[in-house]
C-alpha cells in the first residue's frame, strides 16, 4: 500500500452574503474541534464582469469591502460578537468553482465543505456538469457534500461502499484518519451481483481486507454484503444509506477527468446527489483508465492472496 497520511490542518467553506452556508460551517467546526485546524469563509463575487475590473476598478473596490463587511458581521454575530483566531476570511472575484480551486490550491487546503443544493434534472441533463461534480473533479483535496438537513455534533457512523475497480489504500488511510479521532463505527459495505459466491467476490473480499485493516488498530468494523437483484450498485447502495443513516459516507470517484472533463463516474454523481447523509469524496490524481485497470488487477491478486491465508474461514461459515 502507499504511505500515504491524510490530514486536515485548513478547511474551505464557500458562502454566499446573505445566504450564508450555516450547515457547511456547522460540519466545518465539527472538524475544527477534533483537529483544530483553521477555517477559510470564502465568498466569490460572482457578477463582476471584466468592464467593472478594468474601467470602474473603484467601484469593484467598493463591492469587495462591502462584501468584506457583510461576511465579518455574519461571522461576528455567529460566533457571538467575537471573531476566533483560527476563522479567517477571503473575498474573491470570478468564476465560483475556479476560484474556489484556486483558492484551495494557493492556500494548501486539505478539506472543501459545501453545503448540497438542490439538483434539477431534465431530458438534457447529461449535457450539463453540476457544481458539486465540477468542484469534485477538479479539487486536488477531499470534497465534503452537506445535505439540508440538521447534521449531529459529531461523526459516530462511517460508511464505505466497496468498488473493484479503486485502489483502497488512499481510501483505508482516511478512514483510519477520520475513525480514529472521532471514535467511529465503521461500516463496511459491498453489493454482490448476480448469483456469485462471497468468496468469489472481489468486491466483498477487498470489503473483509479492509474490516480487517480497521480492527488492526483498535476500531469497531462490521462488514454487510448487499444483494443488487437487478438494481444498480448506486440504488442499493443509496438505499442502504437511508436505512443507515450514517453521518458520513466515504467514496472514491473515478479519475478519468483526462478523457472526460468533469466527470466523475455515474455511481459517484448519484450517491452525491441523491443521499441524505453528508458524502466525503476523495479523487485520485494522476492517474489514468490504463494504470487503473492494472492497479485492479494487481490489487485483485494481491487480495485473493490475503483473503486465502487470513480470512477463507471467516467466507466459509457466511456461505453456510
Amino acid at each position: 500500500m502507499t504511505n500515504y497520511t491524510p490530514e486536515i490542518k485548513k478547511i474551505i467553506v464557500p458562502v454566499s452574503i446573505g445566504n450564508e452556508d450555516i450547515v457547511a460551517l456547522k460540519q466545518a467546526l465539527i472538524f475544527q474541534e477534533i483537529y483544530g485546524c483553521e477555517i477559510i469563509l470564502l465568498n466569490v463575487l460572482t457578477k463582476v464582469s471584466v468592464f467593472h475590473k478594468i474601467m470602474r476598478p473603484k467601484n469593484l473596490k467598493k463591492q469587495i469591502k462591502k462584501a468584506e463587511k457583510s461576511l465579518r458581521k455574519f461571522t461576528t454575530i455567529f460566533f457571538g460578537g467575537e471573531m476566533p483566531s483560527n476563522i479567517k476570511l477571503k473575498i474573491t472575484t470570478g468564476n465560483l468553482i475556479e476560484k474556489i480551486l484556486i483558492t484551495a490550491e494557493r492556500t494548501n487546503c486539505d478539506l472543501i465543505i459545501i453545503k448540497k443544493r438542490r439538483r434539477i434534472l431534465t431530458k438534457f441533463s447529461f449535457l450539463k456538469n453540476e457544481n458539486a461534480d465540477k468542484l469534485i473533479s477538479g479539487a486536488l483535496c477531499p470534497v465534503l457534500t452537506i445535505p439540508k438537513k440538521n447534521i449531529e455534533n459529531t461523526i459516530k457512523n462511517i460508511l464505505i461502499p466497496v468498488d473493484i475497480t479503486k485502489k483502497i489504500d488512499i481510501k483505508i488511510a482516511w478512514v483510519k484518519y477520520l475513525a480514529l479521532k472521532f471514535n467511529a463505527k465503521v461500516n463496511v459495505v459491498s453489493v454482490l451481483d448476480l448469483n456469485i459466491a462471497p468468496l468469489k467476490s472481489l468486491a466483498y473480499q477487498k470489503a473483509l481486507l479492509i474490516e480487517e485493516s480497521m480492527k488492526e488498530v483498535g476500531l469497531e468494523a462490521n462488514v454487510e454484503l448487499l444483494k443488487a437483484n437487478n438494481q444498480s450498485m448506486h440504488d442499493v447502495i443509496l438505499s442502504h444509506i437511508g436505512k443507515l443513516n450514517p453521518d458520513l459516507v466515504l467514496i472514491m470517484t473515478h479519475q478519468e477527468s483526462i478523457l472526460f472533463d468533469n466527470y466523475i463516474g455515474k455511481f459517484a454523481t448519484e450517491v452525491i446527489h441523491r443521499s441524505n447523509s453528508p458524502i466525503f469524496s476523495l479523487v485520485p490524481r494522476k492517474e489514468t483508465l490504463i494504470t487503473s485497470f492494472i492497479d485492479s488487477l494487481d490489487s485483485q491478486n494481491k487480495i485473493m492472496t490475503d483473503i486465502s491465508r487470513k480470512i477463507t474461514h471467516k467466507v466459509t461459515q457466511i456461505g453456510k
